[in-house]
């Protein structure tokens, strides 16, 4: 599921319907916005660090929860700080109001607009030195990711987060659902990751190497 995706999905799940405003997402050169009416609790810019997750339509959020368009309540706001930073290398300000509105940068650091996922993923794989030995090519860019390069990716995304769920790795590697199970079974299988939890609360950890 890529990003833009999550802003359909989120704009869903948290409308206000009785209202008649238009909810729209607005892409820009250098910027992606979303404005949804909402009944607001918390006016003013969310912190993901220190902020309470109400569900708006509970029914619908279980719909997407089941159909794997969503996580767990809550997930949404931290997840897209933790994947904004992947496009861009920015923050996005989520900001509560009657007009809830989300904005996410698509510059990165060095002036750049973000691409695809592959070309956001080989930015990452720059920063943290990973397959030095293949950055003087173009394979990088290519729509398809190798199995190395992706699991290199999840793995990494562990050390980092502690667990990774199905959907979070196929955003990461821009891959489908099916190929992201497959890599992950293959780690369950080496003894490398376990997983916890069934259907579609399932995550995998890093197995203890103590």
């Amino acid at each position: 599921m890529s990003l833009r995706f999550g802003f359909v999905s989120n704009t869903l799940v948290h409308r206000e319907y009785t209202s008649a405003f238009p909810a729209k997402i607005i892409i820009e050169r250098d910027r992606i916005v979303t404005e949804n009416w909402c009944l607001p609790r918390a006016p003013g810019r969310i912190d993901p660090d220190n902020f309470t997750p109400y569900p708006r339509n509970p029914i619908l959020s279980r719909f997407f929860i089941n159909i794997g368009r969503a996580d767990v309540l809550g997930s949404g706001v931290r997840n897209l700080y933790l994947y904004t930073k992947i496009y861009s290398g920015g923050e996005p300000e989520l900001i509560d109001g009657d007009v809830f509105k989300t904005i996410v940068p698509l510059i990165s650091s060095n002036g750049l607009i973000s691409g695809n996922t592959s070309n956001d993923v080989s930015n990452i794989l720059n920063k943290n030195d990973f397959l030095s030995n293949k950055m003087n090519d173009n394979s990088i860019l290519n729509d398809k990711m190798n199995d190395n390069d992706g699991r290199k990716l999840i793995l990494k995304h562990l050390d980092d987060n502690n667990e990774i769920s199905v959907t979070v790795a196929a955003m990461i590697i821009g891959r489908s659902h099916s190929t992201a199970r497959r890599m992950l079974l293959s780690l369950v299988e080496e003894g490398i990751v376990v997983a916890t939890g069934r259907n579609r609360n399932r995550r995998y950890k890093e197995v203890d190497k103590d």
